[in-house]
């Protein structure tokens, strides 16, 4: 792939039909399905820097007036790649699979969300759970919204295509 993005027979327009249908899939679903991380600000930094080095890739350095060439800025990226960036795309599928989830009746991915596991817990401070990361990011895209709200599939897609709004 690093050929193919590198390469001058193709156009940065196809390089990033290329890098958004076929490598950013490739890259989110490597482990696991990404619907389903709780990711923590490392996780988000990694994704971030793998798709920076990716569109450096795609659109090369600028070149000066002096003749010498200069990498671009992450602002100057994110201004050519013009869409939802790797981070704002986890965030809406881990809400279009929540949501998914929530509107199941009776499903046992469900009633495993909301129950509560009684059991010993390890010392230091509890891990950061699915469900409360859904809350957060629904929290920050939209105030007056809840998990609740899921059943309403027309409000839930537009709470999805807010939160790719950066």
């Amino acid at each position: 792939m690093n050929k193919m993005l590198s390469s001058k027979l193709l156009s940065k327009e196809t390089k990033e039909k290329l890098y958004t249908s076929f490598l950013r899939p490739i890259v989110m679903y490597a482990c696991d399905a990404c619907e389903t991380w709780s990711t923590a600000q490392g996780d988000k930094e990694k994704l971030l820097t793998f798709e920076r080095k990716v569109l450096r890739k795609i659109h090369g350095p600028v070149r000066l007036q002096n003749g010498e060439y200069e990498g671009r800025k992450n602002k100057d990226l994110e201004i050519l790649f013009n869409k939802p960036n790797i981070r704002l795309f986890l965030k809406a599928k881990r809400l279009e699979w929540a949501g998914h989830v929530w509107r199941a009746d009776e499903n046992i991915i469900k009633n495993v969300l909301i129950r509560n596991v009684t059991k010993m817990r390890p010392r230091g401070r509890p891990r950061q759970k699915w469900i409360d990361r859904v809350k957060k990011d629904i929290l920050n895209t939209d105030n007056s919204k809840r998990l609740d709200d899921a059943m309403d599939r027309n409000g839930w897609r537009n709470l999805m295509e807010a939160c790719k709004r950066p």
